[in-house]
């Protein structure tokens, strides 16, 4: 039987966005755990110490506090501060069962975050967080660390959190904090996904989470999101063709990772844009009015969806694609990461696959031009593309 804390990394490794970028309990020196939870997102990895200490409460409020942070806090950054200096000189994760997990680029390429996660104060306890000797460490409860998972649900938005939060306390400033995480996570949101850099004090304290969550435009903006998990559901659908094998590729199975990642690291609002426009794309192919579309990402990132009759074999699909996609990088010089999405056009009753295509391209030469230019005159895919623009609030307003 799992203890607290074992149930919760079992919890964020696998029942959380954070899934397809954790390693529970990885192995790091002499063959002993790392860490409790590792995630690797190029360029950034969160080293997570997760300890469960039940709060003393003894009568003596102020050493009951202080014991519980030198046990909760003290130990687990002890750990991260450990972890971190043995992956300086890691080249990969070793996972639990000894296995090698994800290749590690270059240490000065890393952006490292520390996170402890202290469960059993009861929600009584001020905890100690900031530089605690050796970098900044993030310090959550259950709680708090529960609410920011909901709300920043993608990778991205997750770690631009981190990163935000890190600034802000390391910029000298006082910063009395006198309320959950989820306040300073209420300023954050509500400041525009930062946090306020031009004041010498910031006084956060009260029922700010409750207030903001209350906003009509927040309200609006949960609705507006919605369709954003059509992106998501893609991600997953294309995970499980990935692990069972059932997925055909144009270029190498080991580009299904590459695409997964891609489309993972899209944060939320993006994911709503791109939701949209894959649901208006295959009801118009459904109704033969369009064949293929691209679509630029506000992450920078260009997408190439085609939608073909069941009848069309696969094979020319993947050919099909591969090709739009070549002529893709040509139409947008300053976009290095092209992602193709072929599937068959929706139908009642009628199951549907993917195709996939992986194009990383980073310089675009003459010679590439040159090709595309023939390319695009022999098929005449993208010849004269239609650009729509259009204008979207991240919290309508009305």
């Amino acid at each position: 039987m799992m203890n607290r804390a074992e149930e919760f990394v079992f919890h964020v490794c696998r029942e959380t966005f954070l899934s397809l970028w954790s390693y529970a309990n990885p192995i790091g020196k002499d063959g002993k755990e790392l860490c409790d939870i590792l995630v690797v997102c190029e360029p950034d990895i969160v080293i997570f110490s997760v300890k469960e200490i039940k709060l003393t409460e003894s009568g003596d409020i102020e050493t009951d506090w202080k014991r519980w942070n030198r046990q909760a806090i003290g130990k687990c950054a002890n750990q991260v501060y450990g972890a971190e200096r043995w992956l300086k000189t890691a080249t990969y994760v070793i996972k639990s069962d000894g296995s090698a997990g994800s290749k590690l680029w270059a240490d000065h390429e890393r952006r490292i975050y520390r996170a402890v996660v202290a469960l059993g104060s009861k929600d009584k306890v001020p905890m100690v967080y900031g530089d605690l000797g050796k970098g900044f460490v993030h310090v959550l409860d259950e709680i708090s660390f529960g609410i920011i998972l909901q709300e920043l649900d993608t990778v991205s938005d997750f770690i631009n959190y981190l990163s935000a939060k890190e600034r802000f306390y390391m910029a000298d400033k006082e910063t009395p904090f006198l309320a959950g995480e989820e306040n300073l996570l209420a300023l954050y949101l509500h400041s525009g996904k930062k946090l306020p850099g031009n004041y010498d004090i910031v006084h956060i304290e009260g029922e700010l989470w409750d207030s903001f969550t209350k906003k009509p435009e927040y309200l609006r903006k949960k609705e507006e999101d919605k369709i954003s998990y059509l992106w998501d559901q893609v991600i997953e659908d294309i995970a499980k063709d990935v692990l069972k094998g059932n997925l055909e590729f144009s270029r190498s199975p080991d580009d299904g990772e590459a695409i997964l990642r891609t489309m993972a690291r899209e944060d939320r609002f993006s994911r709503r844009i791109l939701g949209k426009s894959f649901a208006e794309f295959m009801l118009l192919s459904s109704q033969n009015k369009v064949r293929s579309r691209m679509l630029r990402s506000p992450s920078g990132i260009i997408y190439v969806l085609l939608a073909l009759p069941h009848t069309i074999d696969r094979k020319y699909r993947r050919a099909e694609l591969g090709v739009r996609c070549f002529i893709a990088r040509g139409l947008n010089s300053d976009c290095k990461t092209i992602i193709g999405i072929a599937t068959g056009q929706r139908k009642p009753g009628v199951g549907h696959s993917f195709d996939l295509y992986y194009l990383y391209l980073p310089k675009w030469k003459e010679k590439h031009q040159k090709r595309m230019e023939e390319i695009q005159k022999e098929s005449g895919f993208f010849a004269k593309p239609v650009s729509t623009e259009f204008h979207e609030d991240e919290y309508p307003q009305k």
